[in-house]
């Protein structure tokens, strides 16, 4: 969903909308745009078109605080639209998670799959913070909320699926239950199954000792500052693509696809670094 602008809007205004859309969706801070994207469009315009057209670029529209605003007015602007699709649609669902961000800030997001012209679609609903200790009846008040300032009825909700701390969204929690004594027919899910994950629990003795032997070499190289330097001067040497491998995490489960991946991609290399070595192991 992007954001929609009105045709009356001055060009600069609407420049601004696109940028700021633009950095919202690099996940970048608001202040780049004055710090760095304004400068340097300053200095192509002003060697492509002259001072003259460089000036014009000069726009209260384009300065920190209006760019932070600007960003909030387009997140309100397509959450608005994605409320009014639900609203045409003849049902919906919701998935909730509830996670820990790296500030150690504990958030409540919500998405909803509804119908768009006979199609599925997927949408973000709306992320809340949890500032306190939060149990299941808070989370159904954080939702009923929503939909009462949105206006979204509970009787077009035909599924809802849960995922986080089992004491606030997990299978032994109230949640569900909650849910249910407001909509007796709706059917409530825990936890988004990640089959990936679950075949990586049961690989072959074979396959499982292979790959636990790759991760062995990789943090024997990455364990150690010299040898991450000396690897990565000796692809550089030998003109390989990368010169970087990838750590895995038993958390992260998609890193252990990556990590092979690029283990098969420097082979050779590493085969080259470590015979010197002397790791009979390997």
């Amino acid at each position: 969903t992007a954001p929609q602008f009105n045709e009356n809007t001055s060009n600069a205004v609407t420049a601004s909308y696109i940028i700021a859309y633009k950095v919202a969706q690099a996940k970048k801070p608001h202040t780049i745009v004055e710090q760095l994207v304004l400068p340097c469009a300053n200095e192509m315009v002003r060697l492509v078109f002259g001072e003259e057209a460089a000036r014009k670029l000069n726009d209260r529209s384009v300065f920190n605080n209006t760019i932070s605003k600007v960003i909030n007015e387009i997140s309100q602007n397509i959450n608005e639209q994605v409320v009014d699709e639900i609203k045409k649609s003849p049902f919906f669902a919701i998935q909730l998670d509830e996670s820990t961000n790296v500030a150690l800030c504990s958030q409540l997001l919500v998405f909803a799959r509804y119908m768009v012209e006979g199609d599925f679609k997927d949408e973000f609903l709306f992320c809340c913070s949890l500032d306190t200790i939060t149990k299941a009846q808070d989370m159904m008040e954080i939702v009923n909320n929503f939909f009462e300032v949105h206006g979204l009825d509970w009787a077009n909700l035909v599924g809802v699926t849960t995922d986080g701390a089992s004491a606030m969204l997990g299978s032994g929690s109230v949640f569900q239950t909650l849910v249910k004594q407001r909509i007796p027919m709706v059917i409530g899910v825990h936890y988004f199954i990640r089959r990936e994950a679950l075949a990586s629990k049961t690989l072959s003795d074979q396959l499982n000792a292979i790959f636990k032997g790759l991760v062995k070499v990789v943090n024997y190289i990455k364990s150690s500052a010299l040898n991450t330097r000396l690897f990565k001067g000796f692809c550089q040497d030998m003109g390989s693509d990368f010169d970087v491998l990838l750590f895995y995490t038993s958390v992260r489960w998609l890193s252990a696809g990556n990590e092979l991946n690029r283990v098969l991609q420097l082979r050779e290399e590493l085969n080259l670094f470590l015979q010197p070595e002397g790791k009979e192991e390997f």
